[in-house]
């Protein structure tokens, strides 16, 4: 192997000339988008945990399960961000389809200023970027702001998540003018659990204009057990 472009699997940590390797790749249990019409919401187990929710376009890579849990985690508390290349390369070559019927945008959810000073970065912004740059669908950070720093939602239950994330995004009057022009746009975010971050955006941008479509991509879905 040409050791110019020889590296280490970021799963097996065997020598790859890919971030992820051939056999890894193979061994990946992914979502099948294309079956669901590269809409999420067709699959049952799916709509089942998201069935609260108002969007109604979901794509994701897969279950919130090891080894793609690992790398997310890697990305977002160690800040390990070749894992965020390897995991957009992923999403885009099973997620997106070919064709016209892309976004005009890619609105990464965003951090509040006080969590962005302590991790300095946004995983999600990073996973996003990388996305943007292989699907050749611009990136827009200027769209929603976090005004409320909010717990973490992980511990906390349906109705207090609700209640955590009331009044936590805002859309600056600037954007405001550009969103009413707007048709189609993807909310992205690195997990989506019961949904209720996202759901939150959603719901602030469609009340903002309601002819626009808005779908939501993430890298994981965590699936009811």
């Amino acid at each position: 192997m040409n050791s110019l472009f020889s590296q280490n699997c970021l799963i097996c940590r065997q020598e790859s000339i890919n971030a992820i390797c051939a056999y890894c790749q193979s061994d990946l249990d992914l979502f099948n988008c294309q079956q669901f019409e590269y809409n999420l919401m067709h699959c049952p187990n799916i709509q089942k945990g998201l069935k609260k929710v108002s969007f109604p376009h979901i794509l994701a890579l897969s279950d919130y399960q090891w080894p793609i849990s690992k790398l997310l985690t890697g990305l977002k508390f160690s800040a390990k961000f070749p894992h965020a290349h390897a995991l957009a390369r992923l999403f885009v070559k099973n997620c997106l389809a070919t064709g016209d019927d892309k976004p005009q945008f890619i609105v990464p959810i965003p951090l509040h200023k006080n969590r962005f000073l302590t991790r300095k970065f946004n995983q999600s912004i990073e996973l996003a970027k990388h996305i943007s740059q292989l699907s050749n669908i611009p990136m827009n950070t200027n769209l929603l702001n976090r005004v409320k720093s909010t717990r973490q939602q992980t511990d906390l239950t349906a109705v207090a998540r609700k209640r955590n994330l009331r009044n936590a995004f805002c859309i600056p009057p600037t954007a405001l003018e550009q969103l009413i022009e707007y048709q189609h746009i993807a909310l992205f975010d690195d997990v989506v659990t019961t949904g209720t971050t996202i759901n939150s955006a959603y719901n602030l941008l469609h009340k903002a204009n309601p002819k626009l479509r808005i779908d939501v991509w993430s890298i994981c879905i965590t699936l009811q057990r």
